[in-house]
């Protein structure tokens, strides 16, 4: 189902992109009310613009954990062997296919004090899978900040 996004359309999207709201709290923000408010996030959904989900990043440091970010390039060829088994790995919680200088793009989560061997393993299985890395960078204890961003 393909719609067009008028205004009222897009001040939802831009307030649900920047927190959680209720039906009402919407309305008041939008100046409508909340059956309309109900119907437009329905109306949405179906048409795939938007869908609900509980999703928590959690502070990884309280948790005695690290993220770890990996980018590669890899021949375009394989990408999509790569990403499958990046997919199926347990401690992968973010996964990009990209373009530009790197085509794959991951952050794995590991216990503190582990990441080295957490790199090391990655790039060792894909190698293994006799995938040639062009380029494998990998950073370690980034910070997660929310940021704002207005799509429109």
């Amino acid at each position: 189902m393909k719609i067009v996004l008028d205004e009222l359309d897009k001040k939802i999207v831009t307030h649900l992109c920047s927190g959680a709201y209720s039906y009402k709290e919407l309305a008041k923000l939008c100046h409508v009310g909340r059956s309309t408010i109900y119907r437009r996030i329905d109306r949405l959904e179906k048409a795939s613009i938007i869908s609900r989900r509980i999703m928590a990043i959690p502070n990884f440091t309280n948790l005695n954990l690290t993220a770890v970010g990996i980018t590669m390039d890899i021949d375009q060829s394989d990408v999509d062997q790569v990403i499958e088994f990046l997919k199926g790995l347990p401690k992968v919680k973010f996964l990009w296919r990209s373009y530009g200088c790197y085509n794959v793009v991951l952050v794995s989560v590991c216990d503190k004090g582990s990441e080295g061997e957490c790199i090391s393993k990655i790039r060792k299985t894909v190698e293994e899978m006799g995938v040639k890395t062009n380029k494998f960078e990998a950073s370690v204890s980034f910070i997660w900040e929310k940021v704002d961003l207005n799509p429109f």
